[in-house]
């Protein structure tokens, strides 16, 4: 009986974990995740918070190429990419190009601000949408989501998971939209 049980669970356990890498929809393969989905389209009109509490829209930041990243502290791959998001917002003028990473922790603010001083991320700034406005907005299932927002508001790029920012691929979207 023993081993017809073991042999029953190893097998429920296999037929599990295939249904589930199927079908799963936020299993992303490595190479897809790190794709950009270029597609033109209205850009979020959630409202999301400085450290101060300040509320703000897309609208604040009009004029600037914008890379929004949408990731929690819970998130382990959203954790990992931010250090390259710091790197590529260094390699480019503020004035031209900006990360916003946005935390969606729905705890107290000061997780996300001791993260980023634990990793020595003084280059980014914080906002936080504690209410998940913008994800029920566009419609995200999982994290991290980055998408870049035009100078005109617009939503011109996605990639669903987690990238390496700074890698070339990323600096030369940056660069090719920044005119």
């Amino acid at each position: 009986i023993f081993m017809e049980n073991f042999f029953f669970s190893r097998n429920f356990l296999m037929v599990y974990a295939i249904i589930l890498s199927i079908c799963n929809p936020l299993y992303i393969l490595k190479a897809e995740a790190e794709e950009l989905i270029i597609s033109e389209k209205s850009g979020f009109s959630s409202t999301f918070e400085d450290e101060k509490g300040n509320q703000l829209t897309l609208e604040n930041f009009e004029g600037n190429l914008l890379l929004v990243n949408l990731w929690a502290t819970w998130c382990e791959p959203c954790k990992d990419e931010m250090p390259s998001l710091e790197i590529l917002q260094n390699h480019f003028n503020k004035d031209n190009f900006l990360v916003l990473p946005i935390n969606l922790d729905r705890g107290p603010k000061k997780n996300a601000i001791n993260f980023f001083q634990t990793q020595n991320i003084n280059g980014l700034k914080i906002y936080f949408d504690d209410n998940n406005k913008i994800p029920r907005e566009i419609k995200i299932l999982g994290l991290p989501v980055s998408i870049f927002i035009s100078k005109e508001g617009k939503e011109i790029a996605r990639l669903i998971g987690p990238a390496q920012w700074d890698d070339e691929y990323f600096i030369n979207f940056v660069k090719d939209n920044l005119f």
